[in-house]
């Protein structure tokens, strides 16, 4: 055998030995917002599985700790030496136009590798499993939560524009089936798919999602951070973090689609 062939090996046990949380963290993607981390059972989002990130509606805050992501997977790529791979590229399906370039490029994200993909709102499921299953992205971000009607959303009882409630079941029940193929198109890949989601909205039956984060804001620079859900059973209580400077995303429900640099 080489001595090359036997160095890889003695290199991965020096790791392990004088880092423990060595194998640990391959299997996860640390964010870029170390309190967040601190909070997660293994100090990052799961590879290779869907995290659903549920907030209010309109909390801009999901969609920071998204970037943050996008920010870290591209930062780790950089240190890999592979700016030129896939490794490099992330990508959002934004079908409410809601993601605004600047907040975008000021989280550390580099928009010359990030997708922006705006499907009409009947073909995002379609276009997010296809985007899922390309295994082209090591993060892919598919935002829901400004979407009307999407997961049982929409205008409240009696309003113009409410769905059918027979109507919101069946979409519900439908995006299960949908989290499903996203989990199958990225199971043992080293991706992370994140699905940001209303928390408020109404549901009679969880998503197949292996870790669900809830998010919600209690001061300008304090967020609570709970796992309410993790495939391994880890569940926690509701963890105050301290963001300080933090980027805040903006989110614009309702308003004029706002420029990104990449679209599909």
């Amino acid at each position: 055998m080489s001595p090359v062939a036997l160095a890889a090996p003695l290199a991965r046990d020096l790791l392990r030995h004088t880092l423990p949380e060595f194998e640990a963290r391959a299997k996860t993607l640390p964010l870029t917002l170390q309190e967040i981390n601190d909070a997660l059972p293994e100090g990052g989002l799961p590879r290779g599985g869907v995290v659903e990130l549920a907030a209010p509606r309109g909390l801009g805050r999901s969609t920071s700790v998204a970037l943050s992501a996008c920010a870290s997977a591209q930062a780790e790529a950089r240190l890999r030496g592979t700016s030129a791979t896939a490794g490099a590229w992330c990508a959002w399906v934004d079908s409410s136009g809601s993601l605004f370039a600047p907040a975008v490029a000021r989280a550390g994200v580099d928009l010359s590798r990030l997708l922006v993909a705006r499907p009409p709102m009947e073909m995002l499921a379609k276009v997010a499993v296809r985007m899922a299953m390309s295994r082209a992205f090591a993060v892919l971000v598919i935002d829901v939560a400004g979407v009307p009607g999407a997961f049982g959303q929409g205008a409240a009882k009696g309003e113009r524009g409410a769905p059918p409630a027979g109507r919101r079941e069946e979409d519900l029940a439908r995006w299960v089936n949908v989290v499903r193929k996203l989990a199958l198109a990225t199971e043992g890949s080293d991706g992370t798919i994140l699905l940001l989601t209303d928390r408020q909205a109404a549901r009679p039956m969880p998503l197949p999602v292996a870790m669900r984060l809830e998010l919600e804001q209690v001061a300008e620079d304090r967020l609570t951070v709970r796992v309410a859900k993790d495939r391994r059973g880890r569940v926690t209580s509701p963890t105050t973090v301290m963001l300080g400077s933090t980027v805040k995303a903006e989110r614009t429900t309702g308003s004029e689609p706002r420029p990104a640099l990449s679209r599909a």
